[in-house]
């Protein structure tokens, strides 16, 4: 029997329903499972549930009856999953904090960015010191149970170790990735006068959509020749039906979603990629694969994006606001050889964000701590 590795996480289908939503984590989630399998290793996941198993992809998911949140940690879900995952060798908490309070001896934590940075985030609201300081408290535990902490971008590195110096040797900067034969510029361009802007985000308030929304209903009334495409999935289907609605009543825009192996022709079809992000954001998934495509991307100034956008160059970061979205979506709007050419340095830009990279850096990781 080969060796086993268990995998812990919060959500990757709905606890109580069969419904998933392939946001970037979850998308990391399967590629991460699938190189485990192909170096020769047996893979099992647990999260939150109520005592199901499902089967993803090959992997068989496996739900725990707790729901249990303190301080964005999940001590509970950390206890249950230790004892249930007794006969596995190896162990990878998906989030870093989901190694507090116990850990495997073997194991390996992942950081998919700073998700503590939104005005809402519990430790940090109410000005209560002693939560502040049992939530860094937690952090350090979770830190020092982990054998390595593969981070997606240096924004998280640079946190920990300001707060905890001397803590740097612990992490291990690898940035997600893009396919990028899959995501490539399109072989022929549309060239029809229209100018497509595209938000391919999870429809949440942190990711922009409520500034993308207000964006798209003033230039589409000022420019005929402009269209607003929103692709993504919500947290329920309440929030995808308000999006419908809303799409409905206007002209030139759209909404809608789609699977995964459709995304390239969906980034292909754009001429302008917004990802206006507001806090808890890594080295995205979604501007990576803009990027590859060859378009031109404008990004919330958050997180892991200060790794992948070079303002001026491939894109261009903005503090995320309806008057300064507007601004730099116009901008582009209006000079298509400025597009053009950030577009291909974009495309540049992200061959250094190969897939296949990814997985050698996480190879190396794996055979040093795993074994």
């Amino acid at each position: 029997m080969g060796k086993r590795v268990a995998l812990l996480t919060t959500n990757f289908f709905h606890p109580l329903e069969e419904r998933l939503i392939m946001g970037g984590a979850e998308r990391y989630q399967v590629e991460l499972c699938r190189l485990l399998r192909r170096l020769g290793f047996e893979v099992e996941v647990w999260q939150i549930g109520n005592n199901w198993t499902r089967e993803f992809d090959g992997v068989k998911i496996h739900g725990i009856p707790t729901q249990r949140n303190e301080m964005h940690t999940f001590p509970e879900l950390n206890t249950l999953f230790y004892e249930a995952s007794i006969d596995f060798d190896y162990a990878i908490y998906f989030v870093m904090s989901l190694a507090y309070p116990v850990a495997k001896e073997k194991s390996i934590g992942v950081s998919h960015g700073v998700y503590w940075d939104w005005p809402g985030s519990e430790p940090f609201t109410g000005g209560d010191f002693q939560k502040q300081q049992e939530w860094f408290h937690r952090q350090q535990v979770a830190l020092r149970n982990l054998q390595q902490v593969i981070s997606v971008d240096t924004n998280t590195i640079n946190f920990f170790q300001a707060v905890f110096p001397g803590s740097s040797w612990k992490f291990r900067y690898i940035p997600n990735f893009v396919d990028t034969d899959l995501y490539s510029p399109p072989q022929e361009p549309i060239d029809d006068g229209i100018v497509r802007v595209l938000f391919p985000r999870r429809l949440a308030p942190v990711r922009g959509l409520n500034e993308a929304v207000k964006v798209a209903e003033r230039l589409t009334a000022r420019y005929p020749n402009v269209e607003f495409h929103f692709c993504g999935r919500g947290h329920t289907d309440a929030h995808e039906q308000a999006l419908t609605q809303w799409a409905g009543r206007r002209d030139r825009c759209y909404y809608y979603w789609k699977p995964m192996h459709l995304m390239p022709s969906i980034y292909q079809m754009a001429d302008i990629v917004i990802i206006p992000s507001r806090s808890t954001e890594g080295t995205s998934l979604a501007a990576l694969e803009a990027m590859a495509c060859g378009k031109p991307v404008i990004a919330g100034l958050a997180g892991g994006l200060t790794d992948l956008i070079i303002h001026g160059y491939n894109g261009y970061f903005i503090q995320t606001n309806v008057p300064n979205l507007e601004a730099a979506v116009e901008e582009l709007i209006l000079d298509p050889a400025k597009r053009r050419e950030m577009g291909r340095r974009a495309r540049e830009v992200a061959l250094v964000f190969r897939q296949e990279i990814w997985a050698q850096r996480w190879t190396e990781v794996i055979g040093q701590v795993f074994k």
